[in-house]
């Protein structure tokens, strides 16, 4: 329904008369529907970003699923849990996260706790990712649930948005059929709006790439360094995460709603997936690069898994399996013991803290920039920078702007004869001018882009003993120029069957590589996305995915 606002003749007043039976009560309505419209006005989504109160924000998220050994989905365990929640957030906010991204709706109290906290909230809302999204029924108890989870929080000025679903089945989504999935979808998102009119977006992953995702206020991947490995090890994390961006965000932020995920469980993989086998030096290393990696990709903000070791996931919850999704907490708790059950910090904790601190927006590593041009510098701080300075190839200390609400800005020109490898060197200070992390960045100037295309090809001579689905790649240098004995890594994903198979070819004379598809899709299987990817001498990574019909 459209709002209309109907002047007062010039020269009178405008009133309104209610009849006194019905004074009071409405007097509530308009006040709980402007309550409404300046919590909403709160958050906006403009220009590929979110802001709050009118200033940027980027998303420093950690992933919080509050279940305690022997605790399970489900169930609440709000009496008892509610001094670890507290406690929780108290943490999280020293650890300089601005934002809980949670998979269940988080409880009024809870939500409380987390604006207590200074914590925005992603509020997750848990609905069946494998079901006929188009029976009636399924819809109507999706409905209330989404419908509960918007009454419940609309009250509260520091929800972010709503992040409904996690990981709809590729199956179901094929079996429902993708334009009635889309409606559902629709559906959901206008039954939270109707309650809570703030951003609304669907808990999506990779295997999902082929479906339409436009329809949402933001666009949410959940985005690991592991996998699908085939995708991953080809293009690497940062170009994975730009190929979403670019081919699904559009003028909308993309949030990677989960990523990091590496653990130190013994067990290095299972078939309940992660990633596991570490220290929690490595730990450490690999969830931060995971968070630097998504920033280059162009992600509007990352959310780190998870919060505390996940008993519950994916096995019993009153052990600890040797599962790497059950031990991939920047808290860990090891035992049931009294002791474990508040949680003991990993390295990751303290790292993260530093990481949090400082991030730099732009310039972004291993980009492309122009010579003698205005370009921006951009910078998120944390509530204990008061201001940044930044250096250029190790030059005079220059201050940023900053705008009182964490972010530091300004800009910079490379000079004419800069080429390849150049540097940017940040440093956040607190109110005493005491420096509190430091951060560099490297990218490039004055180097051509080099491009990447990956094609069908049919009636191919393949080597003897292979044979399958046939796809050319081709590569050629910022003039157009073909690059000869190039090393390429190509991959196939099977988002169904989760099938998939990769190799390393080298380019011919002529810049091009001819492969069958390592990985050969079961007859369920409709889909088939073929990855390939390249480093230049510059150790610059040039890469590409295309999805592809199966049967056309």
């Amino acid at each position: 329904m459209n709002n209309a606002v109907i002047p007062a003749e010039a020269g009178t007043q405008s009133k309104l008369f209610w009849p006194p039976a019905f004074a009071g009560v409405t007097a509530v309505l308009i006040l709980l529907s402007l309550c409404l419209q300046a919590h909403a006005a709160r958050v906006e989504i403009r220009d590929g970003r979110f802001y709050v109160d009118g200033s940027p924000f980027y998303v420093r998220g950690v992933g919080y699923a509050p279940w305690r050994p022997h605790q399970q989905p489900g169930v609440s365990y709000a009496g008892t849990n509610r001094r670890w929640t507290k406690m929780d957030f108290e943490r999280m906010k020293a650890a300089h996260f601005n934002t809980v991204r949670t998979w269940g709706a988080l409880a009024p109290e809870d939500l409380a706790l987390a604006k207590e906290a200074g914590l925005m909230v992603l509020q997750g809302v848990w609905i069946d990712p494998k079901q006929d999204f188009s029976d009636p029924h399924n819809q109507q108890a999706a409905l209330a649930e989404v419908t509960s989870a918007a009454e419940q929080a609309k009250s509260f000025d520091n929800v972010l948005g709503y992040l409904v679903m996690t990981e709809p089945s590729p199956q179901a989504v094929l079996e429902t059929g993708t334009e009635e999935t889309l409606q559902f979808f629709r559906k959901l998102r206008r039954a939270i709006q109707t309650v809570d009119p703030r951003p609304v977006s669907m808990d999506s992953w990779p295997p999902l790439a082929f479906l339409d995702q436009h329809d949402f206020d933001f666009v949410t991947f959940n985005l690991y360094g592991f996998w699908p490995k085939s995708i991953t090890d080809v293009m690497g994390l940062a170009d994975m995460t730009r190929w979403f961006a670019d081919h699904f965000a559009g003028d909308k932020p993309l949030l990677v709603g989960e990523t990091g995920g590496y653990a130190v469980s013994e067990a290095s993989w299972t078939a309940a997936g992660g990633f596991g086998g570490l220290s929690e030096y490595d730990q450490s290393l690999k969830d931060l690069d995971s968070l630097r990696e998504t920033l280059e990709g162009h992600a509007a903000g990352s959310v780190l898994v998870s919060w505390i070791d996940t008993w519950h996931y994916p096995k019993d919850p009153d052990r600890h399996d040797n599962e790497p999704w059950e031990w991939d907490g920047i808290l860990g708790i090891p035992t049931d013991s009294e002791k474990d059950m508040d949680g003991i910090p990993r390295k990751v904790y303290k790292d993260v803290s530093v990481y949090n601190s400082l991030i730099p927006l732009e310039p972004k590593d291993n980009h492309l920039y122009p010579i003698q041009q205005p370009l921006p510098i951009q910078v998120n701080g944390a509530d204990n920078v008061a201001h940044v300075r930044y250096c250029l190839n190790d030059g005079e200390w220059s201050p940023l702007d900053g705008s009182g609400h964490g972010w530091f800005q300004g800009s910079f020109r490379l000079p004419k004869l800069a080429r390849k490898r150049q540097s940017m060197t940040f440093q956040a200070l607190n109110k005493d001018e005491a420096v509190v992390a430091t951060k560099s960045v490297s990218f490039l100037a004055g180097v051509l882009p080099e491009r990447l295309t990956i094609e069908p090809k049919k009636g191919a001579r393949l080597p003897a003993g292979r044979q399958g689905l046939v796809f050319s790649v081709a590569i050629k240098d910022g003039l157009g120029h073909p690059i000869p004995g190039r090393k390429v890594l190509v991959g196939c994903f099977c988002p169904v069957s989760f099938r998939e198979g990769q190799d390393a070819l080298t380019t011919n004379d002529s810049g091009e590589i001819t492969f069958s598809c390592p990985a050969l899709p079961e007859s369920r299987d409709r889909y088939l996305f073929v990855a390939a990817g390249t480093d230049s001498p510059e150790r610059r990574r040039t890469a590409d995915l295309r999805i592809f019909v199966l049967g056309r």
